[in-house]
């Protein structure tokens, strides 16, 4: 509570031409609030409003200039309040900052970028290196393929003597393509995620791969293949990799993020590689084919659950499935790409809807709390203008401390009950409750007491819900700033044809 005085005390006067602007208007308040204490000032200051020369007018305009600084004290101390309200509500919930996200990243997992799996064959050569010699010369080598043999060269026309062979067994490597044909399935389920108060973009997914893979060679080769998790760390459960259904996980290592294993393959020959796992990520998906590369079959289905059609969307770089988004329906859904004999440089993938933040849109309300403050106080006092009643600085301080308290009150509810709509119905209802009971409970003139009701439930309800909608916020607040001006359009219309004079049918005047 200290620390909260001391703030928003200190921001108060703010800084430069604001701070000397604030002391010498809060010295003049100060000032007149203490001269009237005394009964004898308040009555010769009476006397001179009611005085019809100079002195008279200039008491009206001292009285005024006295309203004004008071009204503009009281909405700069709750201004100041709210923002340093908004400012704490925003770093104790709901704010997503990098160093939550990086939490959240280790906790549950980095988005997944699944690139295709690699393969490499080799085959075994002999390389042969023979050690010859020609009588008179000295002794020298020569080297090549065992199954390439071939007569040693003569040198000076005599045939050189083999002196000794070594041979060295190799891998060469076999340059063939070898994916023919690929099958990718993917069940993906939308699961937010929460850490503190602030939700995250969260998913659970399911990979199920099969590769159709070719040695198209006429040689006997091993190949080593490569498969890339999807992201560096996380957790990858309920593992499977079988070759012609033979399972080798067992016999799989894994290295820099990348499982590898190596099985022979005869010439001629294909191979079926199914690889599995389940995990879970956030913000995004991909699939990641290799680049610019044919494939006569290439297929990729994904199963989506938990996003509305609506809500669908894409990473950069990715292409859209072949489904009209129409037409999809309720979730879930299967959206197919397929591939079969295309170059692309896309990629194929699946963004994720951003996490509602009930508490953060508190957070945002509060921020924008302070504008709508200025607009409740001008709205009062423009009103009270055209009716030719007076502007009681009192009475809008109340007003606009209502208004604050709202705010402050439904953020603290946020922090009790789930979701926007109760907190923010009941703060809402309370403070409309009592300030109807406060005006209602006034000697005023009736239809005064009613229209700052009427404003402030306007401010109160619509002000906020114009802001909660962020894709049409800028929207609703032209529609209220039109609907203001109406209001006043209206009010000096009236107040025209109330000080008009009534004219009768030749024209004469009666009445005022």
């Amino acid at each position: 509570m200290y620390e909260t005085f001391m703030y928003t005390l200190r921001a108060f006067f703010g800084v430069g031409v604001l701070r000397v602007t604030l002391a010498c208007s809060l010295g003049v308040v100060v000032i007149v609030f203490a001269a009237m204490l005394s009964p004898a000032f308040r009555e010769k200051f009476a006397q001179l409003k009611r005085q019809g020369n100079w002195r008279g007018a200039l008491a009206g305009i001292l009285s005024g200039i006295f309203k004004f600084l008071l009204v503009f004290l009281t909405a700069r101390l709750l201004i100041t309040a709210l923002v340093y309200q908004a400012g704490l509500f925003e770093r104790q919930h709901g704010r997503i900052t990098e160093k939550n996200r990086s939490a959240v990243l280790m906790k549950w997992g980095y988005p997944h970028e699944q690139k295709e799996m690699s393969i490499s064959h080799t085959r075994k050569r002999v390389w042969v290196t023979r050690r010859l010699y020609v009588k008179g010369q000295p002794e020298y080598s020569d080297c090549y393929w065992k199954d390439e043999e071939k007569e040693p060269l003569r040198r000076e026309g005599k045939r050189p003597k083999i002196v000794g062979t070594t041979e060295e067994t190799r891998h060469v490597p076999v340059t063939q393509k070898s994916i023919v044909a690929a099958d990718i399935n993917v069940d993906l389920k939308n699961v937010p995620r929460k850490l503190g108060n602030a939700n995250y973009a969260g998913y659970e997914d399911r990979w199920t791969l099969k590769y159709t893979i070719a040695n198209k060679s006429e040689f006997d080769t091993k190949a080593r293949m490569s498969f890339p998790l999807p992201a560096k760390t996380g957790l990858f459960d309920e593992m499977c990799l079988r070759v012609n259904g033979t399972n080798l996980l067992e016999k799989a290592a894994v290295q820099n993020s990348r499982l590898t294993w190596s099985v022979g393959t005869p010439a001629r020959s294909t191979n079926i590689v199914e690889i599995g796992y389940h995990s879970r990520g956030l913000e995004y998906l991909r699939y990641i084919p290799r680049r610019m590369t044919q494939t006569g079959h290439y297929r990729v289905s994904m199963s989506v659950n938990g996003i509305p059609r609506d809500k669908l969307d894409y990473p950069i770089g990715s292409m859209p499935p072949r489904e009209n988004i129409d037409g999809l329906g309720s979730p879930p859904y299967r959206l197919t790409w397929k591939l079969d004999n295309a170059l692309t440089s896309y990629d194929i993938g699946i963004k994720l809807p951003d996490a509602e933040q009930p508490e953060y849109c508190f957070a945002r309300l509060l921020r924008e709390s302070p504008a709508g403050l200025i607009f409740l106080v001008v709205l009062l006092g423009l009103s009270r203008i055209m009716l030719r009643r007076p502007v009681r600085p009192e009475l809008i301080a109340v007003l606009a401390a209502a208004y604050g308290l709202h705010y402050t009150f439904m953020g603290r509810l946020a922090e009790l009950l789930p979701g926007f709509v109760w907190p923010f119905a009941i703060s809402a209802a309370v403070m409309t409750a009592i300030v109807t009971w406060f005006r209602l409970r006034d000697t005023e003139w009736l239809p005064a007491r009613i229209l700052d009701c009427v404003i402030f439930v306007v401010i109160v309800v619509l002000y906020p819900l114009a802001i909660a909608d962020k894709d049409s916020t800028s929207f609703w607040m032209q529609l209220l700033h039109m609907t203001a001006l109406v209001h006043i359009c209206v009010l000096l219309v009236a107040r025209r044809a109330a000080a008009a004079p009534v004219r009768g049918p030749l024209g004469s005047e009666f009445g005022g």
